[in-house]
């Protein structure tokens, strides 16, 4: 187990998050190769396998992406007959997507691959999954609250700008 020093870190929490991101997706790249999905891929089967069915502003807003990607994920999804997008019975103007047998199949051959990593790493980390996942959720609940807070900002400067 290689420990790093508080030397060896580099200029913040969320720099070293960004750099931990490419990591993991490095990890995730090599142990996912050939599976069929890439892991980005695989992170979206995953939301929609275990909170779908989604509508795509849902799926958006689960995975902090902007509805634009969450669409061209959906859209080859589609394609490869691994999601079905249908009406929303709540709300016709909206869509719900769902995985197919097809996804679920391609869902679980990729899961090797990502069971592998996040079993190899749960070995490897030196504290608890549970503070770590306490940690990683105080994290996603401060940057959240950060986002809306500047999304309000950004309406009150408009506002203001147009004489409202």
């Amino acid at each position: 187990m290689t420990l790093h020093s508080g030397r060896d870190r580099r200029l913040s929490f969320l720099f070293d998050l960004f750099v931990l991101g490419h990591r993991v997706r490095g990890l995730l790249g090599q142990t996912m190769a050939g599976a069929g999905l890439r892991p980005d891929e695989y992170a979206i089967y995953s939301a929609v396998l275990k909170a779908g069915p989604l509508s795509i502003s849902q799926l958006a807003q689960m995975m902090g992406m902007p509805l634009t990607t969450v669409s061209d994920y959906v859209r080859t999804m589609t394609s490869r007959g691994h999601a079905r997008r249908f009406r929303n019975p709540v709300d016709s103007r909206s869509y719900l997507v769902r995985l197919t047998e097809e996804g679920l199949a391609a869902h679980q051959a990729a899961g090797a691959g990502f069971a592998e990593a996040i079993n190899r790493v749960r070995t490897a980390l030196p504290i608890p999954e549970q503070d770590l996942l306490h940690a990683l959720n105080a994290l996603d609940d401060a940057v959240r609250q950060v986002l809306e807070e500047l999304a309000a900002q950004n309406r009150r400067q408009q506002r203001a700008a147009s004489g409202r």
